[in-house]
């Protein structure tokens, strides 16, 4: 069964790779660098003795996402890929807009095509906006306090009225607060080329 990670070469797309891997997962990676490094497929394969397949696309592009599906069998997404600088949302809204909400369109429109039913979407905590503390998952979500939160609560809605209208198409939608910490071999980790959050 092979799992279409975006973001897969990123701080959490990379322990999901890990794991998935060594849960005989097959991996197919989807990332455009733009945060990441390739050096880190590399540590996935060392840390796994697994190899995984690597495509250096951006998933907002139509026919670059069109030809990884028609490349592999995938049997599900996991879509971690996205910008994910708060302050930064700020000042480029435009840039976070159309990078986290077109490509969840486009990945959820390949499913759709290619009859992939299992999609899982890396949201953020940030959806709750000025709820009340400890956050559940029946909270009404409020408007977010930044473009990013709202790229984030945007794409969940997509997902989740996609989800209504096809029929076995299944979304979860993972709601963390930010993540921290190395794998313990120390060999992955947070290492932002770009902006870190």
């Amino acid at each position: 069964m092979q799992i279409l990670v975006t973001g897969g070469a990123g701080y959490i797309g990379a322990h999901v790779c890990v794991e998935l891997l060594k849960n005989d997962y097959a991996v197919v990676i989807a990332d455009n660098l733009c945060n990441s490094s390739s050096e880190t497929i590399g540590k996935i394969r060392q840390l796994t003795g697994k190899d995984v397949i690597f495509r250096e696309i951006d998933v907002t592009d139509t026919s670059a996402v069109e030809s990884v599906f028609l490349s592999a069998e995938i049997a599900g997404v996991i879509h971690l890929a996205g910008l994910k600088a708060v302050g930064e949302s700020v000042e480029k809204p435009l840039e976070y807009y159309y990078n986290n909400t077109v490509s969840t369109m486009v990945l959820a429109a390949a499913c759709l095509k290619h009859g992939v039913k299992k999609f899982v979407y890396s949201s953020s905590a940030t959806v709750y906006g000025n709820n009340k503390v400890p956050f559940v998952e029946t909270m009404e979500l409020l408007p977010a306090a930044n473009p990013y939160g709202e790229t984030k609560a945007i794409s969940e809605r997509i997902l989740t009225d996609v989800a209504r209208a096809t029929p076995g198409f299944s979304v979860s939608l993972l709601r963390y607060f930010n993540p921290v910490g190395a794998h313990e071999s120390g060999l992955i980790g947070e290492a932002p080329r770009g902006v870190p959050n």
